[in-house]
């Protein structure tokens, strides 16, 4: 009698169909897709775990920078020794495809794909690159840029030069007509792409410190959207995640898989609101209370 292949399991049996064969492969790409999706409270935990350790390298680097270079240039470059603390912690995690310490506390593993695959190499690089580095270099960008808007704008000396270079500017293209007509329409347009470019990025940085606030709500705002559909799906809780397609399978024990959460958030959310506002309300009130209080003691006070 030869080895039986059970129905259904992609799994081959012995003669008696009861222990699996030597040569137990699953032949089905969706069956390794076993584990449940994870909930949102683990999600919520692990990513909030993940923090504190990545802040613990944060600290450890922080005391390296300052033994060597010393007090000054740990302060003075604190968030770039913040971003290397983060990058080492997820480079050597999720980089090398290993959990994270979150991860492993709370049972959940990465996947990625529809088959519910280990995430692919650049879908990791590009989660770490989500998650460090490109929120370091917008901040970056973005307060250099208002900056240099702030002093274009409360600086006369500032606007003056840069009038001075926009005449220096017509008449060196006046001087090189000549030149230009002679070497062809190609240096020409690139002088125009060139100025059109500059103007540009004045006008940009000058407008940056207006724009700043609008562009900071708009980012508020579409994190809170994300963390809005984290709540109804439970794939996604970081925007990182959601744009390399990472998302978590729970690998524990089915007993310890915490509930997942659902609709009767949208019945969770009124309460909330109105216990909050109520509390503040309340708390507003007692410190009026208190401070007629003590100002009328202050008075009998006095006239005594």
């Amino acid at each position: 009698m030869g080895w039986n292949e059970a129905p259904g399991s992609g799994q081959q049996t012995g003669p008696s169909g009861g222990e699996p064969g030597p040569n137990s492969i699953s032949s089905d790409p969706g069956a390794a897709r076993r584990f449940p999706p994870a909930a949102q409270p683990e999600i919520m935990r692990a990513a909030e775990k993940d923090d504190q350790y990545a802040s613990f390298v944060y600290d450890a680097c922080r005391d390296a920078v300052r033994h060597l270079l010393g007090t000054r240039v740990s302060v003075a470059y604190q968030n770039e020794t913040k971003l290397l603390g983060q990058v080492l912690y997820y480079v050597l995690t999720t980089g090398s495809g290993r959990q994270t310490l979150g991860e492993e506390y709370c049972d959940i593993t990465q996947v990625a794909g529809p088959y519910g695959l280990p995430p692919t190499p650049a879908r990791r690089a590009l989660f770490i690159v989500y998650q460090t580095a490109l929120p370091y270099i917008a901040e970056r960008i973005s307060s250099r840029a208002a900056n240099r808007g702030i002093a274009l704008a409360d600086s006369e000396v500032l606007y003056g030069y840069s009038a001075s270079l926009s005449n220096d500017a017509q008449s060196s293209s006046t001087i090189h007509a000549s030149t230009a007509s002679t070497s062809g329409p190609s240096v020409s347009a690139l002088r125009r792409l060139k100025e059109k470019f500059n103007g540009l990025w004045i006008s940009l940085v000058r407008r940056w410190p207006t724009v700043l606030p609008i562009a900071r709500e708009f980012l508020q705002l579409v994190i809170r959207a994300n963390l809005m559909f984290f709540y109804f799906e439970g794939l996604f809780y970081h925007i990182s995640k959601r744009t390399a397609g990472i998302r978590y399978v729970f690998i524990g024990k089915p007993s310890n898989q915490r509930p997942r959460y659902g609709v009767h958030i949208l019945m969770e959310y009124p309460l909330v609101a109105s216990v909050r506002s109520l509390h503040e309300r309340l708390s507003f009130v007692d410190y009026s209370f208190l401070l007629v209080s003590a100002s009328s003691f202050t008075c009998t006070c006095s006239l005594l």
